[in-house]
């Protein structure tokens, strides 16, 4: 009688185990992680993240609830193969999903959730991005672990249901049975009887952040992520009180102020958007090779700002914050929706208007991750992607690597007329971390291969900018250069190493050089600071202060998946919206302090929902 009951109650079982045990390989994919949170803490993720396991496994369950039903009134003789395929497709889903979640955290930092949906539609960009992975080790991998795992479901489901068979049990019964227990389900889903339904920071018990993270269910989380994508009007964000929340911005912003004076001259502009630079990069050594000899020799000519921090951790957000001195969104990004984005103010289109030529070069696809439709928002008069360049050209698997695009963007700027804008965002240091030149950071580990293509860059912007000296434009122009975001590697053992980057300002238009400044800011506070150096307004970015300006107040705020980080004078801290509690702080860190990135993310957050 309670056989068909038995038969349900093993296959969701079964499939906690099976979570488990992709917990168990997230843990060792991740052992230096691991031994930093503690043994302890390790085990506990077990424990903590079964109710997270029970929930999906409970979602599987509850279809073939249903079906028996309907083989109560059947003579089949062994395991319906439609239940066999509906596990097959559930075991490839799940599998995939882990096994993508395994290979993207160590980079990302965050479980896999539905952001990697907003790539899916560039597959050529996709494929680049792991390209430096054992690509065929990997699937091979995932098709032995697969059989492997099908074979034995099968094997179970077979078994279960034969012994099921065996036993005379009355229909009406069983049905009663059936529904009650799928009623029951409802429980394991919502992750007990507590009021408020499971969600991540259910399963997170302990302080230390990656022990939090190990306890959460992949598939879960990006079956959850798609259901709850943010494409509402209601901010997840609310912390504080409006009127403290505006309060509390305002005081942070409350020296912002336009100082520019009417433009005397119009300056040439070139923005170099430098892919993953990390200011960590710039203190390296690394077999007897510096990481960036050229760009420490231009420090000293311009004027170096070596305490900035970028918004974001993704090339989409970067360029919004660099263009539009905006700030990252913790879980989406603003060029999803071309819509808001448009709405944004950009130097480009303030520099098309005040007369100036403007060209945006990438040696990539420009539709990647949408940007394509955020920049052409922007008056660009001019692009230069994949397309532009010569088979022959396109020797990077994501296009054309940084010298040829360099040469190109040269020849471009001898072709137009002054004044001009010209904004370059280079792609050799992304994933899969290739160069066209031998190799000088030797190794084929992945920090070896990110360094040696911060190296390779280098000597070909190191290479832009002799070439720029010897122009006539060089004496009226300024460049900056500067990252679209940092990176976990070389790793420091200080997550807020990861978003720390370079910015610096060269050129013969500048009115001084050889200045390094250690004032804290931010990635945002590029537009306001160089408009105020071309004496041209910069109010519209409302976000952007200037940081030359010795009356604004040093600090910077950035975002992460689900989470923000916030940088003062003697102390920073990054703080976890699901968890609620601090995954790494430094300095005295007090709850006013805290208040300033719940504020920051609040009213930020706002913005782009009324966008």
């Amino acid at each position: 009688m309670f056989l068909r009951i038995w038969f349900l109650l093993r296959y969701w079982l079964c499939w906690i185990l099976f979570f488990e045990v992709a917990r168990i390989a997230f843990l060792l994919k991740n052992v230096t992680s691991a031994k930093d949170a503690g043994l302890s803490a390790s085990f506990q993720s077990l424990w903590y993240g079964a109710r997270m396991d029970a929930s999906l496994a409970a979602y599987f369950t509850i279809p073939l609830a249903l079906c028996m039903i309907v083989l109560v009134f059947t003579k089949l003789g062994k395991c319906p193969i439609f239940i066999k395929i509906y596990t097959g497709l559930l075991l490839l889903v799940c599998l995939l999903l882990i096994l993508i979640d395994l290979n993207l955290f160590q980079a990302w930092g965050y479980r896999v959730d539905a952001s990697i949906l907003k790539y899916m539609s560039n597959p050529k960009e996709v494929y680049a991005t792991i390209a430096y992975l054992p690509l065929f080790w990997i699937l091979l991998f995932f098709v032995i672990i697969y059989l492997l795992l099908l074979f034995v479901f099968n094997k179970l489901l077979s078994s279960w249901y034969k012994s099921m068979l065996a036993a005379n049990e009355r229909k009406a019964i069983s049905i009663i049975l059936i529904l009650l227990l799928t009623g029951l389900f409802i429980i394991p889903i919502r992750g007990g009887l507590q009021l408020a339904p499971l969600n991540q920071s259910s399963v997170y018990f302990s302080q230390n952040n990656f022990a939090n993270l190990a306890a959460i269910n992949a598939p879960w989380n990006f079956l959850y992520s798609i259901n709850h994508n943010i494409e509402s009007s209601k901010n997840p964000f609310v912390y504080l009180s409006d009127t403290t929340a505006h309060a509390i911005v305002d005081s942070l912003y409350s020296q912002h102020a336009d100082k520019a004076l009417p433009q005397s001259k119009k300056t040439n502009v070139i923005i170099i958007v430098w892919e993953s630079f990390t200011e960590k990069a710039t203190h390296l050594t690394v077999q007897g090779h510096e990481i960036t000899p050229g760009f420490n020799a231009l420090k000293k000519e311009g004027i170096y700002f070596s305490n900035i921090y970028a918004s974001g951790d993704r090339t989409d957000k970067g360029i919004v914050a660099v263009l539009s001195g905006y700030p990252a969104q913790p879980i989406t990004s603003i060029v999803k929706e071309p819509g808001k984005a448009a709405k944004l103010p950009k130097l480009s289109t303030q520099f098309s208007n005040d007369g100036y030529h403007t060209a945006f070069y990438y040696g990539g696809e420009l539709e990647f991750a949408n940007i394509k439709a955020y920049l052409l928002g922007g008056s660009f008069n001019h692009f230069v992607s994949i397309n532009d360049f010569d088979k022959k050209d396109q020797n990077s698997k994501w296009g054309a690597h940084d010298g040829v695009v360099m040469e190109r963007l040269l020849a471009g700027i001898q072709q137009q007329p002054q004044p001009f804008f010209y904004t370059w965002l280079t792609l050799s240091s992304h994933e899969p971390f290739e160069t066209p030149v031998p190799t000088v950071i030797q190794g084929k580990d992945v920090t070896s291969l990110f360094l040696n293509t911060l190296h390779y860059t280098d000597a070909v912007l190191y290479q832009f900018i002799a070439e720029a000296k010897k122009q006539p434009w060089w004496q009226n122009t300024i460049v900056a250069i500067v990252a679209d975001h940092g990176h976990p590697l070389p790793i420091t053992g200080k997550r807020i190493d990861n978003y720390k980057i370079p910015l610096l300002f060269l050129g013969g238009g500048l009115p001084a050089s050889g200045i390094t400044i250690d004032k804290i800011g931010s990635q945002i506070d590029l537009p306001a600071t160089l408009l105020a150096q071309l004496q041209m307004p910069y109010t519209q970015y409302k976000w952007s202060k200037n940081i030359m300006d010795s009356t604004v107040k040093p600090w910077a705020y950035f975002s992460f998946n689900n989470g923000f980080g916030f940088v003062e004078p003697g102390k920073s801290y990054l703080f976890d919206n699901v968890g609620k509690s601090y995954i790494e702080k430094q300095g005295p860190v007090l709850n006013t302090d805290l208040n300033r990135g719940k504020a920051l993310e609040q009213l930020s957050f706002q913005d782009y929902l009324n966008k």
